[in-house]
């Protein structure tokens, strides 16, 4: 079977960054301009805006470099920190849950950590799928129902 990687989506986190970095600057302006606003004042709120543009910035880059695959029977997280793989033997269940909004999420228990995948991963249905056969092939505890 030909490996795929399943890379994190970072649209959901662009739409309302990117509003951010567009609506702030004018209302700094018009708190500025408006209610004539001290210098310190405004300066404090530039800091404020650039720390805030930065952390955005930082958390769409982050974003970007994740990535799941399963490789060679063992479940790879992949991101800048780099590459994690989870070997059947150290995951001791795999389970799913639905969030109140519907969404799915995974959750990949290990001794010391859980892990998370959600439908930003994609394509999701595809990863699903894949799971699915790699929970059956290492008889991995879990609550699919498929298993």
């Amino acid at each position: 079977m030909e490996e795929q990687v399943y890379s994190y989506q970072v649209k959901p986190l662009l739409i309302p960054g990117g509003l951010y970095l567009v609506i702030a600057p004018l209302a700094l302006a018009g708190l500025h301009y408006g209610l004539k606003i001290s210098a310190l004042e405004t300066n404090i709120l530039r800091v404020i805006y650039g720390l805030t543009a930065l952390g955005i910035v930082a958390v769409c880059v982050y974003g970007r470099s994740k990535s799941f695959r399963i490789s060679d029977n063992q479940l790879v997280f992949g991101s800048l920190r780099g590459e994690y793989s989870l070997s059947p033997a150290e995951i001791r269940r795999i389970a799913l849950f639905t969030t109140k909004q519907g969404k799915e999420i995974v959750q990949i228990k290990t001794k010391k950590q859980d892990y998370y995948l959600s439908d930003l991963y994609f394509p999701f249905p595809e990863l699903m799928t894949e799971l699915e056969q790699y929970i059956k092939e290492n008889e991995i505890r879990t609550n699919f129902s498929c298993a």
